[in-house]
């Protein structure tokens, strides 16, 4: 009882002092066969890179291009609940809040023109997945986590025309998000530590549609620059069933995680 008190004032803590979409892959152990794990866990995206794929425009917009667009900055905060169906294998889902800020510019030709920015308000986050670990010779584990997350929000749009210093703004009632990820990796145990090190192939679309206003772009996608990133992490035993897990990822995106495990 003692254990369980200490992990929600730390879950206070850290909600409190951070400023908390990014799919963390998380610890390399699974829980135990019919055994149950809730992590809160806190995610900032410090930047990713989108790539635009298509988009219906309103008339006189063809001379127009959509470059550099990316996440300048993205949260979330989730709950997650694992369940072991074997020693080796858990499943889980994740419930919580996201929120995302954009930023990207438009070009006529070679010539930057107008200088965009998005912010997507705090919505309901939700998702699953699957882990997968074995554990070797020697305290080495092999394991592999699968996972989708999504979220729907609504878009504030800003645009600042790099000439004139006019300035448009819109809403978009509804964008998009969606991520899903495979990540194999490799792990050790060093006392009471376990540090890890992978490579993840992640799945990131957005799609932004109905603006309130027919003079701007509807159906806007764009997906991950870079699929391919390697992430690294390590958690720390403090106890049978407390854990901490402190995660970065690199390359796909620049993003940090930190997670709090108390295993029934």
């Amino acid at each position: 009882m003692k254990k369980l008190l200490i992990f929600f004032l730390m879950g206070i803590v850290v909600m409190t002092a951070l400023p908390v979409m990014a799919a963390s892959v998380g610890s390399p152990n699974t829980q135990g066969k019919n055994k149950i794990a809730v992590t809160p866990e806190w995610s900032y995206i410090f930047g990713r890179n989108l790539d635009y794929k298509k988009a219906t425009r309103p008339p006189g917009n063809d001379q127009y291009r959509a470059v550099n667009f990316r996440i300048d900055r993205g949260y979330n905060v989730v709950g997650k609940v694992s369940y072991g169906i074997f020693n080796s294998m858990d499943i889980y889902v994740k419930l919580g809040v996201a929120n995302y800020d954009f930023k990207g510019d438009v070009f006529v030709e070679d010539t930057r023109k107008i200088d965009e920015k998005l912010s997507a308000r705090n919505a309901f986050l939700y998702g699953g997945g699957f882990k997968l670990a074995y554990e070797l010779k020697d305290n080495w584990i092999i394991a592999c986590d699968g996972q989708y997350l999504a979220s729907s929000h609504e878009l504030d749009f800003r645009a600042t025309n790099l000439f004139t210093e006019a300035v448009s703004i819109a809403k978009y009632a509804d964008c998009r998000l969606q991520e899903w990820q495979v990540a194999p990796y490799l792990a050790k145990k060093i006392a009471d530590f376990t540090p890890y090190l992978g490579v993840r192939y992640s799945d990131f679309r957005m799609c932004q549609k109905n603006p309130d206003s027919l003079l701007r772009w509807d159906n806007l996608v764009f997906g991950a620059d870079r699929n391919i990133g390697v992430f690294t992490g390590m958690d720390w035993d403090l106890g049978k069933s407390f854990k901490l897990n402190v995660e970065g990822r690199f390359i796909d995106e620049t993003a940090l995680s930190i997670g709090a495990a108390y295993r029934f």
